[in-house]
């Protein structure tokens, strides 16, 4: 490791002359990662608060691998789901309470004292937050699935400021789909192309007939102006077409969509405005609600998708985007079950992972050069949220969901 470090050193004197080289210390801060993990946690009772929790993973700490702070966000039963995919620069992050139609932004940036930066409700005339994006300005795009209060298509998006004012907002009705099918789900911006890809699906609501779709949208996000729409193809290996989740942007800049029904869909002409989507790989799983493929996460050249068929993960070598091959799968114990959400520590080699409606989160190190994974040995045996104490007080078992590497 010292001499990796050395070397790195080394390459960055090179290439920035007028620099000093940045001090050891500093890289191996780098090397070893984030030093906590935030899990967004809903109280499992629907009585006490939901809440952020924050895991200490600082080296050599007496807590390593244990819950050091929450912040409940004086709402309870929200149903905490989507956080940002990517742990953002200034350590403000977003978070949906979906069927509470509510939106926190939470302090990060002390994560030690979390605080609760702002909250919202309707997004103008739009409802029911599920995912966002940061676009190039800096700004948060964000899809909706209600309107006026209320569940239920046509949604729409909205653009914030980083500190949660509405800027604007469109509703995603199109010619190219019927309004009963207009569900914008979650979203890829594209770096430096003005672009945003959006998938059309719906989360689906207690007591109502889940209506399945198979359209992605591309966006124009200086303007956010509807450019085209796409139907996915039948794989002619299944019903992998069907309801589009979570587009994510690999290394060259290409745009693959991944369904619940456990498809791979690249998506070309974005750039273009003219969407085609082309079917390049399949999962195991995806034909019922319990095996369902849900959230992707690009790591160099590995695509890695949450596969609760197989009890565990599968990566895909993206090199080729048109031919991905498959690099590795990793399978959990059975007590990790229905792997749903993923995100990448881009300070080191570690994954998080969190099952869908669960109470466990897991650490996997995925190996850059090979896609080889393994349970972060550090803690074999994940980090638990079926306790009855937290540092906020005595509330009981929590659900977690959404998870990113910061601090």
């Amino acid at each position: 490791m010292r001499a990796l470090l050395l070397a790195m050193g080394a390459l960055l004197a090179a290439n920035c002359a007028e620099a000093p080289p940045a001090p050891v210390a500093e890289l191996e801060a780098k090397a070893a990662g984030s030093q906590f993990l935030f899990v967004w946690s809903a109280d499992k009772d629907k009585v006490e608060s939901d809440f952020m929790s924050v895991v200490d993973l600082r080296e050599g700490s007496a807590t390593y691998g244990d819950v050091v702070a929450t912040l409940p966000i004086g709402a309870t039963g929200t149903m905490p789901h989507h956080v940002e995919y990517e742990f953002p620069a200034g350590g403000m992050v977003f978070a949906d309470g979906f069927t509470g139609n509510l939106t926190s932004l939470i302090d990060l940036r002390d994560p030690l004292q979390p605080k609760l930066a702002a909250q919202m409700k309707d997004m103008g005339e739009f409802s029911f937050p599920h995912s966002y994006a940061r676009t190039d300005a800096g700004n948060v795009l964000v899809t909706l699935q209600g309107m006026n209060g209320k569940y239920g298509a046509p949604g729409g998006l909205a653009e914030l400021s980083a500190d949660g004012k509405v800027l604007r907002t469109v509703s995603a009705r199109s010619a190219a789909t019927p309004d009963a099918l207009v569900w914008p789900y979650s979203l890829a911006v594209v770096p430096g192309k003005d672009r945003a890809v959006v998938t059309l699906a719906e989360i689906g609501w207690p007591g109502q007939d889940y209506k399945s779709t198979r359209q992605v949208q591309v966006w124009s996000t200086s303007d956010l102006k509807l450019l085209g729409t796409a139907d996915l193809p039948e794989s002619g290996q299944g019903e992998h077409h069907v309801d589009p989740a979570e587009p994510r942007v690999l290394a060259d800049g290409t745009v693959y969509v991944g369904t619940f029904s456990c498809g791979v869909y690249r998506i070309d002409g974005v750039n273009e405005g003219a969407p085609k989507a082309v079917f390049v790989h399949a999962f195991p799983g995806g034909t019922e609600m319990h095996n369902s493929c849900a959230v992707p996460v690009v790591v160099g050249k590995y695509y890695v998708q949450t596969v609760p068929e197989i009890n565990g993960l599968i990566a895909l070598d993206v090199s080729d985007p048109i031919k991905p091959v498959e690099a590795s799968r990793i399978v959990f114990d059975e007590e990790f079950h229905m792997a749903h959400w993923i995100a990448a520590d881009r300070a080191s080699d570690r994954l998080v992972v969190t099952g869908n409606d669960q109470s466990w989160a897991l650490v996997v190190k995925l190996d850059p050069a090979t896609g080889t994974m393994v349970v972060d040995p550090t803690l074999p045996d994940g980090i638990n949220f079926d306790r009855t104490s937290w540092p906020h007080g005595e509330s009981g078992p929590a659900k977690v969901h959404g998870a990113l590497f910061g601090g």
